[in-house]
């Protein structure tokens, strides 16, 4: 009988964990345009949260000049990538200007950066809108958009969630969208080095920028004979 009972606590115990890990999470990676939930805390994530790609085939896009892209013209050099939207109040471009600073702060090194806005609303954020949204952050922010079925392949690919809010209206562009607000850095060969929580703090974000591109530096250095 004790054993029936213990075991029923340690069911119940792990259950509560288990949820408890669940809303943290979700709450760390979700907010609505102007409110990120109940995050508290900043700073790096780990690599894990992204997803394991499954589909080998490329993902797409539009950038802000209106020319087909595709992942791997972006490959080479290290990527910071932001998901967003350009009606955002607040949750957006607070964390398009902590990367701009953060590359501020690399100095030449941030020559070795790509920045990257992704666009989650594809019906408002045509190439036209994102050109001149961009241009607020920093001189060398690429703006992506698409097709539905290609932003949706890529947040599947990057395992962040978006959703529009009940009574939005999306083709007037005004509507608010709760989304991931994580920005992530990705290595020369595409994939995920290091995950950043919303409100990570500049100097944060250039330190381990700094770390990453020294790491890669060193592996090339090796390679050589």
């Amino acid at each position: 009988m004790k054993g029936f009972y213990f075991l029923h606590l340690v069911t119940g115990v792990i259950l509560i964990v288990v949820l408890v890990a669940f809303f943290n999470q979700r709450d760390d990676a979700t907010g609505s345009s102007g409110t990120i939930g109940s995050v508290s805390t900043g700073g790096a994530g780990s690599r894990s949260s992204m997803l394991p790609r499954s589909d080998p085939t490329p993902l797409t896009f539009t950038n802000h000049l209106g020319e087909p892209v595709s992942e791997r013209d972006f490959l080479g050099r290290h990527s910071l990538v932001f998901f967003g939207y350009s009606s955002c109040p607040d949750v957006c471009p607070s964390n398009l200007v902590a990367m701009s600073q953060a590359l501020t702060l690399l100095d030449e090194d941030a020559e070795q950066v790509r920045p990257i806005f992704i666009s989650f609303d594809p019906d408002h954020d045509t190439p036209e809108v994102l050109k001149n949204y961009v241009s607020h952050f920093h001189p060398r922010l690429i703006g992506l958009t698409g097709t539905h079925a290609e932003i949706e392949s890529a947040t599947r690919a990057y395992g962040v969630f978006f959703e529009r809010n009940e009574g939005s209206d999306s083709s007037a562009g005004g509507g608010e969208i709760q989304h991931t607000s994580n920005t992530f850095l990705l290595g020369p060969d595409g994939r995920a080095i290091t995950i950043f929580r919303h409100n990570t703090p500049p100097g944060e974000m250039a330190a381990v920028i700094r770390n990453a591109l020294q790491k890669s530096q060193d592996r090339s250095d090796a390679a050589l004979p």
